[in-house]
């Protein structure tokens, strides 16, 4: 697929990065509270850019969560609005694997990302790379207290996201690590990466399928 519109909305940055024919163009900023403001004018702002329109698209790809409940609300609605308004289909992305893909490692590390969910709890997940430099996921997403996170070897691990320097329980894991990268968020270009790699195994979704991963059952309640 040569043309994709990528829309990140997970962290307090709004995130969209458009690929067209070779060629990427983007917008990206740390605007929390401002989602909706930005994101459709953005996205037109963009297609313009390219000379191009939304229905010559082949498919969205979207920040899929773990992340803030509001923001992704709001963006995965834009995201089933505009499929579904130009019938595309849709690509799901996790916007963990989002901030891991900004990271380098070497062959035999781990990344371990970690981003602030609110109410004394970090989202997390691990990745490594395979042979060919490809990002693949070494755990399941979780979304637990900071100092739950266990990492068997932190001299191994390159660890990023917002949790680290927010959260004083992974201080210790951060001094020992092999890179630190605190306060990385996800971004649209991320995902377009990750979205080649998704498609050679699996087919896009219809826009009925955007769907948000909370990892919470109750967004609402704060953890006893």
């Amino acid at each position: 697929m040569k043309r994709l519109l990528a829309i990140e909305t997970s962290s307090e940055a709004c995130s969209l990065a458009l690929q067209w024919d070779g060629a990427v163009f983007s917008r990206h900023q740390a605007a929390q509270l401002q989602h909706a403001e930005l994101l459709l004018p953005w996205v037109r702002e963009l297609l313009a850019e390219a000379g191009g329109s939304l229905r010559e698209l082949d498919a969205i790809v979207f920040g899929r969560g773990p992340g803030s409940f509001t923001s992704l609300r709001i963006g995965i609605g834009a995201v089933q609005g505009l499929a579904w308004g130009a019938e595309l289909p849709v690509v799901p992305i996790s916007s963990l694997a989002a901030v891991a893909e900004q990271v380098e490692c070497k062959p035999d590390q781990f990344i371990l990302v970690a981003m602030d969910a609110r109410m004394g709890e970090v989202f997390h997940g691990r990745f490594k790379r395979n042979s060919t430099g490809e990002l693949q996921a070494d755990s399941a997403e979780a979304v637990s207290a900071p100092e739950q996170i266990l990492e068997r070897d932190p001299s191994l691990t390159v660890v990023a996201g917002t949790a680290f320097g927010r959260f004083t329980q992974l201080d210790e894991m951060a001094t020992k690590a092999a890179a630190v990268h605190a306060g990385l968020l996800p971004s649209a270009q991320a995902l377009l990466a990750l979205a080649g790699p998704w498609l050679l195994q699996n087919q896009p979704l219809p826009a009925a399928q955007a769907q948000a991963v909370y990892l919470r059952d109750d967004v609402a309640d704060k953890p006893k």
